[in-house]
C-alpha cells in the first residue's frame, strides 16, 4: 500500500506541473517503502538517507519552480501560495535539523508519512487553479505571438 496515489490529486492542466507533482508522490512513497525494509534491518539506513535526500531536493526545487512560473506569468494569487510553500518548507527544515543534527531519523521519516495529507489538499485547492491560470496565460500569450 502506498502512501499517497497520483489519483488522489487533481490532474494539471500544465504538463510540467503534472510531471513534478508525480515524481514527488512516487519519491515519497519510496520513502516509505525504504523505511519499513530499514526498521527490519533489509536495507542500509544511507540507502533510506539518500532517498530522504532526493525528495528534499525535490520538493525545493519544485517549489522554486512553480513560483518562478507564477512570478513570470503574474499569478494574482502568488504571495499566498508561496507562503503556503514556505509553510511547509518550515516544518520539513525542522524535521531535516533534527534528522541531520541530532541523528532522530525518524522524525523525517514521520514527517514523510504524514505529508500527503497536505500535498492532496494543497495540490487540489491550491496548485490545481495554479495551473489552470498558467495553461491559459500560456496559451494566450502563444496565441498572441502566432
Amino acid at each position: 500500500m502506498a502512501l499517497v496515489y497520483i489519483e488522489q490529486v487533481e490532474y494539471m492542466s500544465l504538463e510540467q506541473m503534472q510531471q513534478t507533482h508525480e515524481d514527488e508522490i512516487k519519491i515519497l512513497n519510496e520513502i516509505d517503502k525504504l523505511a519499513i525494509l530499514w526498521d527490519r534491518g533489509e536495507v542500509t539506513q544511507s540507502e533510506l538517507e539518500d532517498k530522504i535526500d532526493e525528495y528534499i531536493a525535490h520538493v525545493h526545487e519544485h517549489f522554486a519552480s512553480e513560483e518562478k512560473l507564477m512570478l513570470e506569468y503574474d499569478f494574482p494569487s502568488y504571495d499566498m501560495h508561496k507562503t503556503a510553500h514556505d509553510m511547509f518548507l518550515a516544518d520539513l527544515d525542522y524535521a531535516v535539523v533534527q534528522w541531520k543534527d541530532f541523528g532522530d531519523i525518524k522524525k523525517i521519516i514521520n514527517f514523510v508519512r504524514k505529508t500527503p495529507e497536505w500535498i492532496v489538499m494543497h495540490v487540489n485547492g491550491v496548485d490545481a487553479p495554479t495551473a489552470d491560470y498558467l495553461a491559459r496565460k500560456i496559451d494566450k500569450i502563444a496565441a498572441e505571438n502566432a
